[in-house]
Order: C-alpha cells, then sequence, then structure tokens
C-alpha cells in the first residue's frame, strides 16, 4: 500500500480486441477524474489496444499471450509453455510497477498477469462485461479479490460473497462529440442522415465486404461513415463514392463518430451495446458466432431494444437499413428502448469501492 501522499498505483491488463479494453479505460477516466492516479497497462504485441491506449498518455507493455482455440487442437501443446512465460514477464512488470490494485475485463494476455498478482499479494479486480463469462474470465475469478458485472444474469457463475452489479461501463469521452464540426470536418452534410459501420476494435471483414456489395445502393437515402479496422481497409470502399466516408480508425475521435451517427450497424459485444446505449442509438447487430455476442444480441432483441440479424445477407442488411431510414417512429423507438437497457455509469461504483479495496 502506498503511502498517503503518493498517488495510486493502478495497472489495466487486457486486450487482443477493445472489447475488454474500453471498461477499462472507462475506469481510468472516472478515477482521473476525481483524483491523480499513476496508470499501466499490460497488453497483446499486435492487438487493437496499443494505439488507443497509448493516445491517452498510458505507459504500454506487451507480454506473451496464450489463447485456447478449440478449433486450432494441434497448437494446444505450447499452451503451457506461452503461460510459464507469460507468468515470468508478468513477474518482472509486477515488481517494476508495483501496482496497488490490478483491473481486467477479460482477454487472455490478463490471465498470467492476474495470477501472479495475486501470489504475489497485489489486489485484484474482475470485470465481467458479457452475460455469460468467457474462459479467461472464469479462470481469472478465483484469484479476484473483488468481481463486477453488467447483468444481474451474470451472478450465478461467480462467487456470490465478491461480486457486484454495477450495470454498464463507458467513456464518458463520448458523451461529448461534436456532429456540426465533425461534418465539416468530413464533408458531410450535417441535414442528411448518417449511417455508422463499426465492426468492433479489429473490424469486420464480413461486415466491410457486405458494405462494399451494399454501400453504393444506400448512398441514394443516407450517408455512411464506415470504420473498417486496422489493415483491413479496401481500395473499392475507399471509393465508394461521395457520402461515404470509410477510415480504419478513430481512438478518441470515436466520440464525433458516434455524435454523426443517426443509426449504427455493428456486432453485439458489450462494450459496443453499452455505448449504444448511453448515447440512445438505434442499431441494427449482427453478433459474431460462436461467441459472448450471441447471448447479448438474444438479451437485446427480447427487449426489443435493436433489430438484430443473425446471418449477413446483403441484401436483408440492406433491406433492414432502408426501413429503418424510412420509418423515423421505429428509430425513436429502438432509442428508447436500448437506452432503457441499464444506466451506463457504473465506472463511479466501480471507482468507489476499488478506492478502500486495500484499506
Amino acid at each position: 500500500m502506498n503511502e498517503l501522499n503518493q498517488k495510486k498505483r493502478i495497472l489495466m491488463t487486457g486486450g487482443g480486441t477493445l472489447g475488454p479494453v474500453t471498461p477499462l479505460l472507462a475506469i481510468v477516466e472516472e478515477w482521473q477524474s476525481q483524483e491523480s492516479i499513476e496508470v499501466s497497462w499490460i497488453g497483446t504485441r499486435k492487438g487493437a489496444e496499443r494505439a488507443l491506449v497509448e493516445s491517452m498518455q498510458i505507459p504500454f507493455v506487451s507480454i506473451v499471450s496464450t489463447k485456447f482455440d478449440r478449433s486450432r487442437w494441434w497448437t494446444w501443446w505450447l499452451i503451457p509453455i506461452q503461460l510459464l512465460i507469460g507468468l515470468i514477464q508478468s513477474f518482472i512488470e509486477l515488481k517494476k510497477m508495483r501496482p496497488d490494485v490490478v483491473f481486467t475485463a477479460g482477454g487472455y494476455v490478463s490471465v498470467p498477469v492476474v495470477i501472479m498478482a495475486r501470489l504475489m499479494g497485489i489486489s485484484t479486480w474482475v470485470h465481467q462485461l458479457d452475460i455469460v463469462p468467457g474462459l479467461a474470465n472464469r479462470i481469472m475469478a478465483p484469484f479476484a479479490r473483488q468481481i463486477t458485472v453488467t447483468w444481474p444474469d451474470s451472478l450465478e457463475h461467480f462467487s456470490q460473497k465478491k461480486t457486484t452489479v454495477v450495470g454498464g461501463v463507458m467513456r464518458h469521452a463520448l458523451l461529448h462529440g461534436e456532429r456540426e464540426q465533425a461534418c465539416e470536418r468530413y464533408s458531410l452534410d450535417k441535414d442528411k442522415l448518417i449511417l455508422l459501420v463499426v465492426g468492433g476494435g479489429t473490424g469486420a471483414l464480413s461486415i466491410n465486404q457486405t458494405m462494399e456489395a451494399i454501400g453504393s445502393d444506400l448512398l441514394n437515402d443516407i450517408q455512411i461513415v464506415h470504420l473498417t479496422g486496422k489493415g483491413k481497409m479496401t481500395q473499392r470502399l475507399e471509393s465508394m463514392g461521395e457520402g461515404y466516408l470509410a477510415l480504419e480508425f478513430l481512438g478518441l475521435g470515436m466520440k464525433d463518430a458516434f455524435a454523426m451517427a443517426d443509426l449504427v450497424v455493428a456486432r453485439a459485444g458489450m462494450g459496443t451495446i453499452i455505448e449504444l446505449c448511453a448515447l440512445k442509438k438505434p442499431t441494427v447487430l449482427i453478433p459474431l458466432h460462436n461467441t459472448d455476442q450471441l447471448a447479448n444480441a438474444k438479451m437485446v432483441q427480447e427487449r426489443g431494444a435493436a433489430e438484430v440479424l443473425w446471418e449477413i445477407n446483403p441484401q436483408i442488411l440492406k433491406q433492414t437499413i432502408k426501413k429503418l431510414v424510412e420509418n423515423e417512429e421505429r428509430r425513436k423507438r429502438l432509442s428508447y428502448r436500448i437506452s432503457a437497457l441499464f444506466s451506463a455509469f457504473g465506472a463511479k461504483d466501480i471507482v468507489r469501492m476499488a478506492k478502500g479495496i486495500n484499506e
């Protein structure tokens, strides 16, 4: 425990995709709004998180990350070796950083960090974003001193004694986008409907390919801002025509992308759903198969809070978007229902609890 006159040292760990990253950044943002803290990050070598984390002036270190891939059984023999290397690297970094508490919201890179932190007597905190926990969070949960979850439905998966429901966790900065300024910057008409297409932090190849097929047809009715994901830009998307803005990555500029959006097409990661909830955006969700996104999308659909497409079909997506463009009342209804799913400001509760975790 640091002396009273020293800053709290907070270590965040997670990555590979931005799903387990954005809630941690929300916690950092909330904590920094209350007091000065020292924040550091351990993530993956090639994940999407480094650029976003470093854009917030947070020191970033990468370690070896392992993943249990059921479809690549021939790589399983590497898992113990990778885990051992990760544990050694985690020990070295934890000795350097000497954090008061380690936070994770999932991701395999976090597993050796959380295990080693617990062995070293450092407080650990696991946040469960999706309804159903993934393997990484299941492994880390027994090593956590505190667990927080988005949904009451998740409580059954964790120890009741150390688990608290906090609702959604999102970055407040996303609430402060500037529609008019952003439209002017990107040469878009602020008085014409704008569709935001985003496939998650790493982009979605299938969504990108679908937009290549239908994008030009949609431009008759709307303008489109399409975030393809790093390394997934194509010449066709770049040259789709006037009113079609294709970008690989925006980072902190996401607040303006959301501010411009009258309608959103997105994956069904819980981080994305929480942001859409807080921003009251009518949405078409396309969950990624064989992931926790299926349970997320089902929950949202059951509450009538979004249109959900279980398969990517260019014509069905085009017709779904067109119907929403033509039906303002339907857009308003979806906006209201998604905003009513839960509070999106659970970061305040997490910071309040975390301040006293070592006391």
